[in-house]
């Protein structure tokens, strides 16, 4: 398990030759239907400019490039290899022209302000050092009124249900992903940072308190992850506000 989250790019280089066979195994490929579903909650359209910040392998930005043909996606990720790997996924589909990938932190977007009209994130959330500065980050690079998407697991609450997912997570997940990838200490991390994550009230207060308007939580597969929604408000975000260059090129308007 990484020391503090700084370290977690290195931790997901040494599994991304396996992340997305793991994903769709350990999810009994539940994680497909999730992020079908996180598109269509994003309610875009073909010209909506949209970035999927801690996008990984950029399964959610492939996602959106298929579901919205006219659209351009950038994605951005700390993670080289995982990087790598999306960009070979990305080239196979011949998305290349649709689908940037490019190295940066979330917790300091290179992208100026109001510079999307959608932002998601996926199964990144609780890997930033700091929730609270994710969020007001993304929401900076927000148009007014643009849309930020949040997929993210949920820790196990009370009730049967919840223990045998409390089992599999902790149990399963670290022994199965641990013998695939080589590296158990990931799929350990895996189950911790999904045990200490807030849960949804927490989440949906965390993404008012960034001046997120209409802000709702969809639950998925009994609990085990939610799809949060929110909608930028006019007013300026608490983050300080930036004006980095770098507008995509391509876009449409």
């Amino acid at each position: 398990m990484p020391q503090d989250k700084a370290d977690t790019p290195e931790m997901f280089s040494e599994i991304a030759h396996r992340y997305d066979l793991l994903n769709h195994v350990l999810s009994l490929n539940i994680d497909r239907l999730w992020r079908k579903a996180l598109v269509r909650s994003a309610e875009a359209s073909g010209c909506d400019r949209i970035l999927d910040a801690a996008t990984g392998t950029a399964d959610v930005a492939i996602a959106f490039a298929n579901a919205l043909p006219d659209c351009r996606v950038v994605g951005i990720d700390r993670s080289r290899r995982m990087l790598a790997v999306g960009n070979e996924k990305i080239l196979r589909r011949r998305l290349e022209g649709r689908v940037q990938l490019r190295e940066g932190d979330v917790m300091r977007l290179p992208f100026r302000d109001e510079e999307f009209d959608v932002v998601s994130i996926a199964f990144g959330l609780r890997n930033l050092p700091d929730y609270s500065n994710g969020v007001s980050e993304m929401t900076r690079v927000l148009k007014p009124g643009g849309r930020l998407l949040i997929l993210e697991f949920s820790p196990p609450s009370r009730g049967l249900y919840s223990r045998v997912y409390g089992f599999y997570l902790r149990r399963i997940i670290p022994i199965v992903g641990g013998i695939v990838s080589g590296s158990r200490a990931g799929y350990r991390y895996l189950a911790s940072s999904i045990g200490e994550f807030p849960t949804r009230d927490e989440v949906v207060a965390l993404m008012r308190s960034a001046h997120l308007d209409d802000v709702g939580a969809k639950k998925l597969t009994g609990g085990i992850a939610y799809i949060y929604r929110g909608r930028r408000a006019e007013t300026v975000v608490g983050a300080e506000r930036k004006n980095v260059p770098g507008r995509l090129p391509g876009t449409c308007g």
